[in-house]
């Protein structure tokens, strides 16, 4: 085992709020979850994983909890006031210090959000599957915050160097309801692959054009690519069967 390692964001949150991404490296899991999986669905060793949870849990003030979710690529955002058993849904909203709010990724998009007052943090597992079903939207909306006051931040996800896509998926973006109306914009996110009907995707363009639409004007990140770094981070369209990192944001107990 080697130490867990954790990439802090680099946007211009409130000292209050801490939010980062754990990688691969530390952990216990070994073969094709080596090493720090944090992931209980993914057939990994159970009591495996729950040592590499609590290596995560070391390394975050004592007093804090921990919101996991039943990840199911949909729309769903609940806002939360206190942790507990894993929420069925992929986007947590919360205005209560001390809790955790996590997601766990491995090509899909983690986006991150808080306000300028630190009052308030979110986040949000995002793979083509929730954006065209409204994730971004939804959970935008469930914020107190107006949007002007929200700072977001596009963690790690596979990039458009490596996310190879069919023309079913670009007229499934066309056709849903979210990007209809953005599609002038949405469609250049779509590269042609030397003038076939198959494309690569900027899933992290793809999401700031809905965020900019929605007024959410301070983005950050989206610069990684889950695919192409193999020693940093797992990739479910590189690898397969594989682990997950952990997306984290808490406001400070």
């Amino acid at each position: 085992m080697t130490a867990l390692t954790k990439i802090k964001l680099d946007w211009p949150a409130l000292p209050n709020i801490h939010a980062f991404v754990t990688t691969r490296e530390g952990g216990y899991s070994d073969g094709k979850y080596s090493n720090l999986n944090l992931a209980s669905h993914v057939n990994d060793n159970l009591f495996t994983v729950n040592r590499n949870r609590s290596l995560l849990k070391d390394s975050v003030p004592y007093d804090l909890s921990f919101q996991w979710l039943n990840q199911i690529h949909s729309s769903s955002v609940v806002k939360i006031e206190s942790s507990g058993k894993q929420q069925k849904c992929d986007g947590l909203v919360c205005a209560v210090s001390g809790i955790a709010c996590c997601i766990l990724t491995a090509d899909c998009l983690p986006i991150f959000f808080t306000n300028k007052s630190g009052t308030e943090i979110a986040i949000a597992h995002a793979g083509w599957r929730g954006i065209c079903n409204g994730i971004i939207e939804n959970l935008v909306n469930t914020m107190d915050s107006e949007p002007e006051d929200i700072v977001s931040y596009l963690g790690p996800a596979i990039g458009p160097c490596h996310y190879e896509v069919g023309m079913d998926l670009k007229s499934k973006f066309k056709e849903s309801k979210v990007c209809r109306k953005l599609w002038n914009d949405i469609e250049k996110c779509f590269c042609s692959i030397n003038g076939s009907n198959k494309y690569f995707l900027d899933l992290y363009q793809a999401t700031k054009v809905i965020l900019t639409s929605l007024g959410v004007n301070q983005i950050y990140g989206g610069n990684e690519c889950t695919y192409c770094q193999k020693d940093k981070y797992f990739s479910f369209r590189r690898d397969g069967n594989t682990g997950r990192m952990a997306s984290v944001i808490f406001m400070e107990p």
